[in-house]
């Protein structure tokens, strides 16, 4: 039990069930009276937690329940909690955390995305009115915008704005592949946009003029890249991986903590303080969606070709593994799974700096369409490899699975979609869906068209901005974050704790 569990239990907003274990040598009651107290003197939704002490001594047992009594009665406190070593722990982070600073506002846009739209009965939901709005839903109308500094300032920038204490102690980079107007790719970063942050753009090769956009852009804000070599990217994945590793390259010289890739059409449901409450509760661990089908893997690889590590060249000079004999004569086994992936620095660093994984890169991208969604999923689930973070095959479809994978919300079929509206059968969110993205547990969306309701895209930008900038800040459920299985496996590999990964399942 430490500081940081109390905290975020506190955030939690549903009904949750926490078994304590206590199977501890030389733990003596007092041990165990202390942790009793101390939850029951910070926990403030007691409601909410249905807390379980295992394996405790008979005797300790009987002093809880009757202690659990008098509570009821009495609301007694007679256990003199101050005295426990994790009390004044808890009473720091608590005073730390739950201290909000005042907003300073100076600066900033109270509006900045000019629209028709009253954007806050949309969030709360005011069925009245989205079903005026969404009978004639507002599309996007391409424009050129003014691109000197001043202007792009004036738009709502502001590279000296302030920060909250997690957001300057922690930085995010962002590696996007963009093809779409410049329009669309400004909005979505003035939302959630940080100083602090590092952003790279790798720009379709078919799209001249946003190049040049948004080398203007670049020029204009010291932490947004734009790498010089273009790719021509398409929607069966070809050079998007290679895209993506370009920007890796860049980044990686820069200070951050976590990589975000995305792609053109992925848009954030959470602040940027947001994200990284969430982040630090889960330890920075990786986020992936990772699957193994045969059936797909042969049908986006070319297995004509050698996939040796011999082969692969992608061991550098001076690694052992490249000297090793039975390691370079192995194939690579491929995984599966989807692009959108959220990586910690030191996983980044890895296959930058450690490894050459070009060859792997440029064998990999052919016209088989999907074949970029194998690219990461191959890599750091590879025990040879042994990239900082990964997870090792055997693991990945236990702690990786389906629901917890939140670095994109997706829905596949247009059945459930509230907008009934789809493309290549991924639904088009609109103003309808807005109030439940504002409760997603997800980082990003996929997608807004902005060509079937641009006005759904600029009211959530809206949201997202004003909750950065002026509302009053509201925690995420980090309880739920930090009970995810990818979290629990990033805690159980940084304690090296290999009995409890693979038991997994049945401690649950």
């Amino acid at each position: 039990m430490t500081s940081d569990v109390i905290y975020y239990m506190n955030t939690s907003k549903n009904y949750s069930t926490l078994d304590i274990n206590f199977d501890v040598p030389d733990l003596s009651i007092n041990d165990i009276l202390c942790t009793f107290f101390i939850l029951n003197n910070f926990i403030y939704n007691k409601s909410l937690h249905l807390i379980n002490f295992i394996n405790i001594p008979f005797e300790a047992n009987i002093i809880i329940n009757k202690t659990k009594l008098l509570l009821q009665k009495y609301n007694t406190d007679y256990f003199d909690v101050k005295k426990c070593s994790l009390y004044k722990n808890v009473e720091e982070i608590f005073i730390k955390k739950f201290e909000e600073k005042i907003k300073d506002t100076s600066g900033m846009i109270k509006k900045p995305f000019n629209i028709n739209l009253d954007c806050k009965k949309l969030i709360i939901e005011d069925e009245k009115y989205i079903n005026k709005v969404k009978i004639k839903r507002i599309t996007f109308e391409n424009k050129t915008l003014p691109m000197d500094c001043p202007s792009i300032y004036k738009r709502g920038f502001n590279v000296n704005q302030n920060l909250s204490d997690i957001e300057k102690k922690y930085s995010l980079a962002f590696a996007t592949n963009i093809y779409k107007q410049y329009e669309l790719i400004e909005l979505k970063l003035l939302a959630t946009y940080s100083p602090n942050n590092h952003y790279c753009y790798m720009v379709d090769s078919k799209n001249p003029k946003l190049f040049e956009e948004m080398i203007q852009l670049e020029k204009c804000l010291p932490n947004v890249y734009i790498p010089r070599i273009q790719y021509d990217m398409k929607s069966n994945g070809e050079n998007g991986s290679l895209a993506h590793y370009e920007c890796m390259k860049r980044l990686v010289k820069t200070n951050f903590d976590y990589l975000f890739l995305l792609q053109n059409d992925d848009m954030a449901l959470k602040t940027n303080r947001e994200l990284l409450e969430i982040l630090e509760s889960m330890n920075f661990a990786m986020d992936m969606r990772i699957t193994i089908n045969e059936r797909v893997i042969h049908s986006r690889v070319n297995f004509t070709k050698l996939w040796t590590y011999r082969n692969l060249n992608i061991f550098l000079d001076g690694d052992p593994r490249k000297e090793n004999i039975s390691i370079m004569n192995q194939t690579i086994q491929f995984s599966n799974g989807l692009l959108s992936t959220g990586l910690p620095k030191d996983t980044v660093e890895y296959l930058v700096n450690k490894l050459n994984i070009t060859t792997f890169l440029k064998q990999l991208n052919t016209n088989l369409f999907g074949h970029d969604e194998l690219t990461w999923q191959t890599l750091l689930t590879n025990e040879i490899l042994n990239v900082p973070g990964y997870v090792p095959r055997e693991y990945a479809l236990i702690y990786f699975i389906r629901p917890y994978f939140l670095s994109r919300y997706v829905l596949w079929t247009s059945l459930y979609c509230p907008t009934k509206d789809g493309y290549h059968a991924v639904c088009s969110f609109g103003v309808e869906s807005l109030k439940n993205l504002t409760n997603s547990k997800y980082y990003f969306l996929y997608r807004f068209n902005e060509s079937f309701d641009y006005g759904a895209m600029k009211c959530y930008a809206e949201y997202l901005y004003n909750k950065t900038h002026f509302d009053k800040y509201e925690r995420p459920d980090l309880w739920f974050y930090y009970n995810s299985p990818l979290s629990i496996y990033k805690r159980l590999r940084l304690k090296n704790d290999i009995n409890l990964i693979k038991n997994y399942k049945n401690w649950l």
